[in-house]
Formats: C-alpha cells, sequence, structure tokens
C-alpha cells in the first residue's frame, strides 16, 4: 500500500480528491492532506509518504518550490501535479523536478485513477528491481564472505598446506603479515556441547552464528586487531595478529570481553571464547585453533560466557598438584553445616569450587569430587538418626541432577542448597530432641524430687547425655538450671505438706529429698521469706 499526501489551497479540491478516489482499491492510502507547500514540508519531515499529489499556485509556498524541495532532499517521492495554468515555462520546471504527471484542472476522478494506475505499476516494477539487486548484492557479499571464510578457516585448521593456503590468501587479497598470530573461537553457549541441539535450534543456530560473526567482524576492524570466519560447526573463528604480542596480550582479553558484552547486548545471547597461545608462522596457526577448541572443553567448569585462555590454564596446571584432595576441606564443611553457619559453609563451598575449577578436572572426574563431598553430608543426617528424613531419602536424585548439570557454578549451587537445608535439619533435630530430653528430665524429677540423692549426674545417667550438654538444652528449654528447677519442685512440695499435714519440719523435709533439715529450713527461708514453722503457723 503506498501512502499518498494531497496538497491544495482550495478546500473543496481538497474534500472532492479525498472522497471520490477509491484509494484502497487502487493500492494507496491517503496519509494526509495540506493547504499550501509549507504545511506539506513540515509533514514530510515527519512522515514518509510515496506520493505527493499538490497544486502549483499556493500562497507562501507554491508546488514548484515544493516539488524542488522533494527533488532536492526526497527524491524517491514520486510528484504528480494538477494546475490550472496551461504554461510552458511550469512545465519545464515539472520535467526538471522530475515530476510524474502534470495535469490541468479540472481533473476527473477517472483521469486521475489512470494516473495513479500507471505509476503505481512504474512503482511496482522499481520495488521489484530494487529488491532482485538487494538479493543479488546480499548474495554475492555472503558468498564473498563464504569463500573468504573458507579461506581463513582452511589456514586457521590446517586443511592445506603453507603453500596452498598463501595462494589462496593472495588470491583473495587477505593480508596477514604479522610475526606473532593467535586463535581464539566464539561459541554461542546454546550451540556448545553442554546442551541438546534440535533440528529447530541448529537452523537457528546458523543465522546466530552469521549474526555473531558481523558483530566480531565489526570489533576485529575497529580495532585492527585480524581477522573473523564463520566455520561449519556453529562457531565463529578469530585470528588475531601483531607484531607486539605483550601488549597485545591485555588486548586480546579486552576484545573479547567486549565481543560477549556486545553479542549479550544486540542479540540477547551467552557466548564463550577460548583462547589458543601465540604462534610465529602461518603454518602453526592450526596449533592455536587447536588450543582453543581444547580450552572450550573447561566451559563445565569456568560457566557459560566465560573467556578461557590456554595461556592461563598452563601457567595455573605448572603450579598445581596432580591429585586434587578435599578430605581437608570435607571436615571444615562438616563442622559449620553442625554449627549451622552458612557463612561458614559458604566460604568452604567457594574453596571447592575453586580447588575442582583450578585442577581443570574434566566432568567425569568433577562428579566424583562432588559425589564425595555429597557422601560426607548425607553420612552426617545418618549419623545423627534423620536417614528416614526426606531430605537423606532424597540423596539418589541430588547426585543425579549433579550429573546432569551443565556448569560446576550450577552444581555447587545445588549442593549449597542441600548444606543450607541439612544444617536447618539438624537444627530442628536438636531443638525437638532437647525438648524431648528436658521434658524426660522434668518427669523425673517430679518422680524422685525425695530422693536425696538425686544430683545432675544421676538424671544424666538416666537419660544418657553428658552434663554439660544436658546444662544447655535445658536451661534453654525451660529457662532454669537442673538445681534451680529441683529446689522449686522440692519447696512446692514441702509448702503442700506444711499447708495440710501435722508432719513435723524433720519428717517433711526427708520426704521432700533433704537429708539435713537444719539445711531444708535455710533454703525454705531463702525461697519463701519464712522459716517452715512460720509458715505452718499461717497456713493451716
Amino acid at each position: 500500500m503506498y501512502r499518498v499526501l494531497l496538497v491544495d489551497d482550495e478546500v473543496l479540491v481538497r474534500e472532492a480528491v479525498s472522497e471520490n478516489i477509491r484509494w484502497n482499491e487502487l493500492g494507496y492510502e491517503l496519509a494526509g492532506n495540506c493547504q499550501n507547500g509549507k504545511e506539506a514540508i513540515d509533514f514530510l519531515e515527519k512522515n514518509s509518504v510515496d506520493v505527493v499529489l499538490t497544486d502549483i499556485c499556493m500562497p507562501f509556498v507554491d508546488g514548484m518550490q515544493l516539488s524542488e524541495f522533494i527533488y532536492k532532499s526526497y527524491n524517491q517521492i514520486n510528484i504528480i501535479i494538477f494546475s490550472g495554468y496551461d504554461d510552458f515555462e511550469y512545465a519545464k520546471k515539472a520535467i526538471k523536478y522530475n515530476v510524474e504527471e502534470y495535469l490541468l484542472k479540472p481533473v476527473t476522478a477517472f483521469e486521475l485513477s489512470e494516473v495513479l494506475t500507471n505509476l503505481k505499476g512504474k512503482m511496482d516494477k522499481k520495488k521489484e528491481e530494487a529488491n532482485k539487486i538487494g538479493k543479488l548484492n546480499e548474495a554475492y557479499y555472503k558468498n564473498k564472505l563464504f569463500i573468504k571464510s573458507k579461506v581463513l578457516e582452511d589456514l586457521i585448521r590446517g586443511n592445506k598446506t603453507a603453500e596452498e593456503s598463501n595462494k589462496d590468501l593472495l588470491e583473495h587479497n587477505i593480508v596477514l603479515d604479522a610475526t606473532y598470530y593467535r586463535v581464539a573461537i566464539v561459541e554461542i553457549d546454546l550451540c556448545s556441547e553442554m546442551y541438546k541441539t534440535d533440528e529447530y535450534r541448529r537452523q537457528q543456530s546458523s543465522l546466530m552464528t552469521f549474526a555473531v560473526y558481523n558483530i566480531s567482524d565489526e570489533i576485529l576492524e575497529q580495532y585492527q586487531a585480524g581477522h573473523a570466519s564463520i566455520g561449519n560447526d556453529n562457531r565463529v573463528s578469530v585470528l588475531f595478529q601483531t607484531n607486539k604480542p605483550k601488549t597485545f596480550e591485555l588486548e586480546i582479553k579486552s576484545i573479547c570481553k567486549k565481543l560477549n558484552c556486545n553479542i549479550m547486548k544486540y542479540m540477547k545471547i551467552g557466548t564463550t571464547i577460548g583462547i589458543g597461545r601465540y604462534v610465529t608462522c602461518l603454518e602453526d596457526i592450526h596449533k592455536s585453533y587447536q588450543e582453543a577448541e581444547d580450552s572450550l572443553e573447561y566451559q563445565y567448569l569456568f560457566g557459560e560466557s566465560s573467556i578461557i585462555d590456554m595461556e592461563d590454564i598452563l601457567q595455573i596446571r605448572m603450579l598445581q598438584k596432580d591429585d586434587l584432595l578435599l578430605e581437608d576441606k570435607i571436615d571444615p564443611l562438616i563442622l559449620a553445616i553442625k554449627m549451622n553457619d552458612k557463612h561458614g559453609i559458604d566460604d568452604v563451598l567457594t574453596k571447592i569450587q575453586d580447588a575442582i575449577k583450578y585442577s581443570f578436572a574434566d566432568k567425569n572426574r568433577s562428579d566424583l569430587y562432588l559425589q564425595q563431598i555429597m557422601i560426607s553430608v548425607n553420612k552426617t543426617l545418618k549419623d545423627s538418626e534423620l536417614d528416614k528424613s526426606n531430605l537423606y531419602l532424597m540423596r539418589n536424585q541430588l547426585i543425579s541432577a549433579i550429573a546432569k548439570a551443565k556448569t560446576l557454578c550450577n552444581v555447587m549451587e545445588m549442593i549449597k542448597k542441600n548444606c543450607y537445608q541439612v544444617a536447618d535439619e539438624l537444627v530442628m533435630q536438636k531443638n525437638i530432641g532437647g525438648k524431648k530430653q528436658a521434658l524426660l528430665a522434668k518427669d523425673y524429677i517430679e518422680k524422685n524430687y525425695a530422693d536425696a540423692e538425686l544430683n545432675l549426674n544421676s538424671i544424666c545417667s538416666y537419660l544418657s547425655i553428658s552434663a554439660s550438654r544436658f546444662s544447655t538444652i535445658f536451661k534453654h528449654i525451660t529457662g532454669e538450671t537442673f538445681m534451680e528447677a529441683l529446689t522449686r519442685i522440692r519447696m512446692q512440695k514441702a509448702k503442700e505438706l506444711l499447708e495440710n499435714t501435722d508432719l513435723k519440719n524433720y519428717e517433711i523435709a526427708e520426704k521432700v529429698g533433704f537429708s539435713d533439715p537444719h539445711y531444708f529450713s535455710i533454703a525454705f527461708k531463702k525461697m519463701t521469706g519464712k522459716t517452715p514453722s512460720d509458715y505452718a503457723k499461717e497456713k493451716r
């Protein structure tokens, strides 16, 4: 549908043209109408149109001045003039400004419709030709890109001899004249081996890879840092070249970070970049490529959207021992869990994650290390008699989830959550167990308060618990110490006997667990403020 702007200072003409032309049937829509050229210019600066129908004689800016403006500023717009002036000078100007038709008023609806129909045919043909040219240009560009990528990929992957590669580079005007080369591989995370790729995703990944190539090529051009190419495995290869490797080292990292950021910004997808080491001749570039490819295998350890440099990996490996020992980290983890120390759990797990990451273990070995940790955590539940809890019973599901996780970071989040849950479960169990033991102790005191031999050791022996642990639990649950509770119960029973019986003080003392009547009197007065005799006189 083509858009038309109608310009005429006579309102009746504008209304007649607007109402009598079947715009939609002719393939047009009336975008607006203006009463002079000045209004039309303002309209054109804010709106896009394909055709302007204009009168000549108008105030402020006439039709010829409007045609001149359109010719100079919007020459893709087609102009149709209808005028009451049959003047050769006007006709000459109309030809100068590429006016499509010059119609004399009065113009009939039929006549104008015929002109619009013919003009639509011309515009359709132009559009079709433009599309063909666009497709040809696109095909030429893609073909040129494909050829360039093929030449670079053959060189980067070592598919051809040095002589063949040099010949191809020369033939396609690709200049590689640096003293140092380094290869990086940009891989879309969704296309990596971490994800199962279906047919639809494979089709989409080709489009995404082309977009990643464009961004990479643009940034490399900006830095004058090398060349990008597209492989047939939905990866973009970057061939860095420099004569100053030491200063270029940081720049490569900076370029790779910018690549990741721009791809995420414009495409909303993550990419991981693997970088091989420097080589000094074209024949060895494939070695740098192989190292870049090898570095991508550590994506599980470093996570998505990472930059993994083989140079860094090899330097760290030189400082690492062959075996990864986690025993010295498991004990602190279990202690932090038992103490419900969440910060401690975080700290130990971070050290474990770093230890596994910088051991550069493959996924299978990493899983074995992580399963070792989970076995120790689950043993803590079992040792605390929580092997019937849902948390313990679901241990196999967690181990299975660890095996399926795509990155070490994902796994550590699962393990952290599990450790928090175990710590909370142990606290809950301690509270429940402590409350139960405190209630048993109170019941035991109620039944045995008359025993003069009743003490902390005897009740701890009955409960099979250490004196220190019992004292902590009992104070936490009841708010008083064992001796305070025992004395309170004995005094309460003494009060009842003093109020309701004629027993002597020494008899009452004996019945409530005091072997020394004198000490009973002192303790009673200390608690009530009265001697047993005074209390009895008052209450009986």
